[in-house]
């Protein structure tokens, strides 16, 4: 499925409000709410809208530390190693990268104590040769948004 212009006016409301009423949405689009059924439809079974989650506090919950870590890996585990990675339910997000190191993972941890037991997981993982682990002081951004911009899709 091509993403048209109609869709991206529906994608850039829903990543500001996954909860919008179709009426609402309609008003806010000025597309009509049998079109908007069709388009959502249309792109949730072409994977372009791929879930609607739920963005917690994480102050509210006290799983404030978070982690970024470079992983070295040797090549013939890499894979093997991304995948034991993405099982663990504190790390977040896990990218192959050019970098110096061959993954790099963000997770989130409840405390010192916590994130000490994730990281001897991760070095326990058959395939890490090496983690670097960058705590994060301050978060001056942290959005799961993707920037839609018309002029750059496909």
């Amino acid at each position: 499925m091509k993403v048209e212009n109609i869709d991206i006016r529906i994608l850039i409301e829903l990543q500001k409000n996954a909860k919008i009423s179709y009426r609402e949405l309609s008003e806010n689009t000025g597309i009509p709410s049998s079109t908007l059924h069709d388009r959502i439809k249309k792109m949730m079974d072409a994977g372009i809208i791929k879930e609607y989650i739920t963005s917690i506090s994480d102050e509210a919950i006290g799983c404030t530390q978070i982690a970024i870590i470079g992983v070295e890996t040797g090549a013939e585990l890499y894979g093997r190693v991304a995948s034991s990675l993405t099982e663990l339910p504190e790390v977040t997000e896990v990218y192959g990268t050019t970098a110096q190191y061959d993954l790099m993972i963000k997770l989130r941890a409840y405390n010192r104590t916590h994130l000490g037991d994730i990281l001897n997981k991760i070095r326990n993982i058959k395939g890490v040769n090496d983690i670097n682990v960058a705590i994060a002081l301050e978060v001056f951004k942290e959005e799961h948004n993707i920037p839609i911009m018309s002029e750059y899709i496909l």
